[in-house]
């Protein structure tokens, strides 16, 4: 027993020795399975338990570095080996998981840079950004990231208010006190205060007085305070000059700077946008393109940022549902047609032979030289009839548009017009077609929570031609049935709508009058057809939503505005003020 164990461990020895070799070597895989199988031989050998554990972790540690050093300098396919390896020995590392799944998004970066530069044209600066991120998140150095990220900065740097030194002053808190003081002497004050250079227009009263206490407050907050109070206006002319002007038409049209914009409208269309910046902003320069679904205004900076926000809001996709629809119909037909038809007329033989077919004629003629012919047929005859209708149609509908489906034929309405003439009157035909088999309306309503709202017309029809007429027509009858309502249900839920059921018994008999109403002796004097029909439909219905409106918080679908007669995207805030009128 001693030597089988000594010769056990050696083996043990010799395997653990070969497996760490072969893992030095570079041959993590044949190593590790080695290791693995002496572990599994020997479960008591704590050495050799730890020696497994220790270069597994090592094997997994230099794997994954260098699957990760691969990822960064950009080359794919290596780093793609080196993690699907490292899910060979653990496949449950999260850490190389996750470097598939960015590799695998790494098709995405082409939609992600033009979601990005659609956004940019859009005026999305934040949306641009966000794409930005996630192209430089999967790869930093990619170039159409890169040239997204300087286009957004040129664009930052275009609509950058150039004088930060200006606002950096107008921050220092002040406190006022005056009363009908003159306007002038206290910009002097602020001017002092400040550092800055205030010029007045030459229309500006020199007389004009001003009332003001505040404490603590913003010079900037103080100045938009007095020029409020006496209808003026500021201009900004340098980083510490500041031009005042009387709130006139004509001034703002002297110094008021204008900028023009164009809008790139991916969802929205022109004219509706048109609308809305005419409705909201009171922009009078507004120029649409159709062709390229373009608006182009020139109004204050405000104004332009104030529909840049506007169109960021209404310019979405229209939200998109996929109806997965299945309509099924079960429908029977039972026939029993059994008993003896006998002849609905009678014959008789005269003496010189001829057929004589009226009963009446009977009375007074021998009984023998009566036959009756033909002689009665036996009808047996049972028929079943299954007919199982299924359609399974999948469609894709945008917001609360309709959808029509319409499988089955389309049938020729023959209709006969008589024009009276000379030579007798004169037929004229036409012919309509009506739709007849399965139809189905669908129009779906998308809300935010996830929820479809469906308009749903269905109607099951088919038709059956009659006999002419007598000027040569053939109507036709429609059998149908059809069910409209209104339901809402949630993503992914199905609806059966059932009970659209019609069952149908007729029967018909041919007997010989007061034999074939003999109770059980009734079938060998007539015969009698029974039908049985049933037929259900059913509907089911279940809505997938691929695109809803995106959710945004309503901090940033609300912005303030300024007053009715001036835009200002930001207000007057201030922290304590108040007026003395002792």
């Amino acid at each position: 027993m001693v030597p089988m164990l000594i010769l056990l461990a050696a083996c043990a020895g010799s395997a653990k020795h070969q497996g760490v070799t072969l893992i030095e070597s570079g041959q993590y895989e044949d190593g590790l399975a080695m290791l693995e199988q002496s572990a599994a031989a020997a479960p008591r050998d704590t050495g050799l338990q730890l020696t497994l554990a220790t270069q597994r972790k090592k094997v997994l540690t230099t794997l994954l570095s260098q699957a990760d050093l691969a990822f960064h300098g950009r080359n794919f396919s290596v780093a793609r080996l080196g993690y699907q390896r490292v899910l060979g020995i653990d496949s449950y590392n999260a850490r190389a998981e996750e470097g598939l799944r960015q590799l695998d998004q790494m098709h995405y970066i082409g939609d992600m840079l033009r979601n990005g530069q659609t956004a940019l044209r859009r005026g999305d600066l934040s949306g641009a950004e966000q794409q930005m991120r996630a192209i430089f998140a999967l790869d930093p150095k990619h170039e159409g990231g890169q040239q997204l990220q300087r286009n957004i900065e040129a664009i930052k740097a275009r609509t950058y208010a150039p004088y930060p030194q200006l606002r950096s002053r107008l921050n220092r808190p002040v406190t006022l006190e005056f009363r009908d003081a003159n306007l002038r002497v206290i910009f002097e004050v602020l001017a002092s205060t400040a550092g800055m250079n205030f010029i007045f227009d030459k229309d500006i009263r020199p007389d004009i007085k001003a009332s003001i206490f505040v404490r603590q407050v913003s010079i900037e907050d103080a100045v938009s305070l007095l020029l409020q109070q006496n209808q003026l206006h500021q201009k900004v002319v340098n980083d510490n000059t500041i031009l005042i002007y009387p709130d006139s038409p004509q001034k703002l049209k002297d110094y008021q700077e204008l900028v023009m914009r164009t809008f790139y409208l991916t969802s929205t269309d022109a004219n509706s946008a048109l609308n809305l910046i005419k409705t909201m902003l009171k922009t009078r320069d507004v120029f649409i393109d159709e062709r390229l679904n373009t608006l182009t205004m020139r109004d204050s900076a405000e104004a332009v940022r104030m529909a840049e926000m506007l169109l960021l809001a209404q310019d979405q996709a229209s939200p998109e549902v996929v109806l997965e629809l299945e309509v099924m119909e079960v429908s029977q037909q039972r026939i029993l047609d059994l008993g003896l038809q006998w002849p609905n007329t009678f014959g008789v033989l005269s003496d010189d032979g001829s057929d004589i077919r009226i009963l009446d004629q009977l009375r007074g003629i021998d009984a023998g030289r009566i036959s009756i012919s033909p002689s009665p047929q036996l009808k047996i005859n049972a028929q079943d009839k299954d007919v199982n209708t299924l359609a399974s149609p999948v469609i894709r509908v945008t917001n609360k548009e309709q959808a029509k489906i319409h499988i089955g034929q389309r049938v020729p309405i023959v209709s006969a017009t008589s024009t009276p003439s000379t030579q007798g009157p004169v037929i004229t035909e036409s012919i309509t077609y009506l739709d007849v088999g399965l139809k189905l309306d669908v129009q779906p309503t998308i809300y935010l929570n996830d929820e479809v709202g469906i308009k749903i017309s269905l109607e099951v029809s088919n038709a059956t031609p009659l006999r002419p007429t007598n000027t040569g027509t053939i109507p036709v009858q429609i059998d149908t049935r059809n069910a409209t309502t209104t339901l809402r249900l949630r993503d992914g839920e199905t609806q059966l709508l059932a009970g659209l059921m019609r069952n149908d018994h007729s029967s018909s008999g041919n007997k010989v009058p007061g034999l074939g109403d003999v109770p059980g002796l009734g079938r060998l004097f007539g015969s009698n057809q029974d039908i049985v029909g049933k037929s259900e439909l059913v509907l089911s219905i279940t809505p997938r939503i691929v695109r809803n409106l995106p959710y945004r918080s309503p901090s940033d679908m609300e912005f303030a505005s300024g007053t009715e007669s001036h835009l200002q995207l930001q207000p007057v805030v201030v922290p304590v003020s108040f007026s003395d009128t002792e």
